[in-house]
């Protein structure tokens, strides 16, 4: 018997009978779960949004809203797995504005699990027709919400682009715009001591502080981290000990140099090389 075996073991016919054998039973399995799945009723629905604590865009029931689209009154709980189109409700929640990303599956328990990502702005530009929008730090466009007001840096003066022109930030003004409000809002100093960005006749970007009665001619966003390192090192080495009201404009336009105007008289200027 045990010949015979060893004899079955090594024919190359047994060896084809036997892997078809095994390939039947994985096949078959495979068609076992997926129509269990098929057949599988959502029993449970489960919404996690993030970050939760920092934005509002959102909740679970304007999540719930979008994923069941037109007929907003259909009940999910009960559905067979078969009848719920999980990539279309990815590309409704994704073509949503405030929305960066999404994930929707459905565990094996009948749980479906809808994973979203908030958009997260760093700027709101006020155009100078009035038109008003906030961008993300890709770039991206996004309305006002009817509910929510993000803290975040506000842009104004002569911006011409409005959120209807394209869907991200296209004009040299908006991108210089956008970077500089980027770098203040991953700068806690600047963060804290940057109030609004303003776009003038001259198309140059001027920063206004809360601390201190001085504007601050920054230009456009080229060597912007050289700019602001030499705004902090004159801040520290200058309006510390001149005091922070003596100076009515601090201009960063001019590569390498600090032209710092007095208040007392506007054509007294001071150059300072840092």
């Amino acid at each position: 018997m045990r010949k015979l075996i060893e004899q079955l073991k090594t024919s190359k016919r047994w060896n084809i009978i036997l892997w078809s054998v095994m390939g039947c039973f994985l096949l078959l399995s495979l068609l076992g779960i997926q129509g269990r799945e098929e057949a599988l009723r959502l029993r449970a629905i489960e919404v996690l949004i993030e970050p939760r604590e920092e934005l509002a865009f959102l909740d679970s029931n304007k999540v719930l809203e979008i994923i069941k689209g037109a007929d907003t009154g259909r009940m999910l709980i009960g559905a067979k797995r078969s009848g719920l189109m999980l990539d279309e409700m990815e590309g409704a929640l994704e073509r949503y504005p405030f929305i960066e990303k999404a994930d929707v599956s459905i565990d094996l328990s009948g749980k479906l699990i809808v994973k979203v990502l908030q958009r997260n702005p760093v700027l709101r530009i006020i155009s100078n027709k009035g038109n008003s929008y906030y961008v993300a730090k890709n770039g991206y466009k996004m309305p006002l919400h009817p509910g929510f007001a993000p803290r975040v840096l506000v842009a104004n003066g002569n911006i011409a682009e409005s959120l209807t022109d394209t869907a991200f930030v296209g004009s040299k003004t908006a991108s210089d715009l956008l970077l500089i409000a980027a770098y203040c809002s991953s700068n806690p100093f600047w963060h804290s001591q940057i109030e609004q960005l303003y776009v003038d006749n001259y198309m140059d970007i001027l920063l206004i502080p809360k601390v201190g009665n001085h504007s601050i001619v920054f230009g456009s966003a080229d060597h912007l981290e050289k700019k602001f390192e030499m705004l902090k090192t004159f801040y520290h080495k200058g309006l510390n000990a001149t005091g922070w009201d003596k100076y009515k404009s601090i201009n960063l336009k001019y590569e390498g140099q600090i032209v710092a105007g007095k208040k007392e008289n506007a054509t007294n200027t001071q150059i300072i090389q840092p």
